[in-house]
């Protein structure tokens, strides 16, 4: 959904008179038709604003997880109530640091246990088989 109003360069709170000027100096025709389509018409901007902050809390949220600007998000509409890339919430690098160092981590354990394991195989194998030798040597 398009955030009308910041295509619109407008404030949420802008009069019928402000809004009306701003949709006739709007040079994007879809911007403009879904504004004279919602924001003209007082039920549907009322229901419009209802959604405006819900869907701005949403952009709040998923900055602050980190979701924001990442590259499935830049250029879409779905953008339009994501808080800028400069903004203090918007921590996509860093979340993405701090799993890739996650699974390195998780990686080197992985490695690490592989190897335990196949060693203390291998001496469970080699001890078993040296006791078996000594203690029943009629197998050999």
């Amino acid at each position: 959904m398009r955030d009308i109003y910041r295509r619109l360069d407008i404030h949420v709170s802008a009069s019928d008179a402000d809004i009306a000027r701003a949709i006739a100096r709007c040079e994007n025709q879809a911007v403009k038709s879904a504004a004279e389509h919602i924001l003209c018409v007082e039920s549907r901007k009322r229901e419009y604003d209802q959604l405006y902050g819900t869907l701005t809390g949403i952009g709040l949220l998923r900055a602050r997880m980190g979701l924001s600007h990442a590259p499935y998000w830049r250029g879409n509409v779905a953008n339009d109530f994501s808080i800028s890339a400069d903004d203090e919430y918007a921590r996509y690098a860093e979340l993405k640091a701090k799993v890739a160092r996650a699974v390195r981590v998780h990686d080197t354990w992985q490695q690490v246990r592989r190897v335990l394991l196949w060693g203390a195989g291998l001496s469970l194998a080699t001890s078993v088989g040296m006791a078996l030798m000594v203690f029943a040597p009629e197998l050999f």
